[in-house]
């Protein structure tokens, strides 16, 4: 909007200059004519509201915002699943294609389902994208861990037995972790795309499932 705005200003600073130029009118006159003129300018930031050019460039920049944010991921994913398969961590391999399956669903809601409703939209975007951040930091955090355990199975000392433990101890909380990620991601999107109406969604418990849990995976990764 800020372009079209710079854009109008521009011909209507030409326009007064112009008129005042070429009729040579009095400075009462130049005066009426420079306020009537920027009395017009005032209406193209309300006509573009007014028309929903700017409800358009709020969807197309929420739909950018997703897409951008979906292809990071989706290539951060691809890294993580090859370096789980170094460690030869099956279970973290699976999670890493589960995910993958839940961040293409909800690249398809955000694509088709709620096109044309930026509040619902972006509400939703954020309080999920939170969720699939903190399973996608779990992925990350199996990498470190079996990176250590691997080092500690190398040693084989008495010393580091308990290390160890609680090593594999941390890689079965964030596997078990991911899985309760999972589950209300993969639910949320069953009930979201069973929604008749865009109404209906704020009426649902969907949101405020997103809501609680993007405030846990917020919390937990502080």
């Amino acid at each position: 909007m800020t372009r079209y705005i710079l854009i109008a200003a521009t011909a209507t600073a030409l326009l007064i200059a112009a008129y005042a130029w070429w009729f040579q009118p009095s400075l009462a006159i130049t005066a009426v004519y420079a306020v009537i003129s920027l009395l017009a300018l005032a209406l193209v930031p309300l006509c573009y509201r007014w028309f929903g050019f700017l409800d358009n460039e709020v969807i197309q920049g929420l739909i950018d915002q997703e897409a951008r944010e979906h292809d990071e991921m989706m290539q951060h994913l691809s890294e993580l699943q090859s370096s789980l398969a170094t460690l030869d961590n099956q279970k973290g391999s699976d999670q890493v294609l589960t995910l993958r399956h839940l961040l293409d669903d909800f690249h398809e809601v955000i694509a088709n389902r709620f096109r044309g409703k930026q509040l619902s939209s972006s509400t939703y975007l954020n309080a999920a994208r939170n969720v699939q951040n903190q399973a996608l930091q779990n992925l990350s955090d199996m990498v470190g861990v079996g990176h250590s355990i691997s080092s500690l199975k190398r040693q084989q000392s008495n010393e580091n037995t308990d290390q160890l433990r609680t090593q594999n101890e941390r890689l079965d909380a964030l596997l078990s972790e991911n899985e309760k990620l999972f589950k209300a991601l993969s639910d949320t999107s069953v009930e979201v795309a069973n929604i008749q109406k865009i109404g209906e969604f704020e009426r649902t418990e969907t949101l405020a499932r997103l809501k609680d849990l993007s405030r846990i995976a917020k919390n937990q990764s502080r």
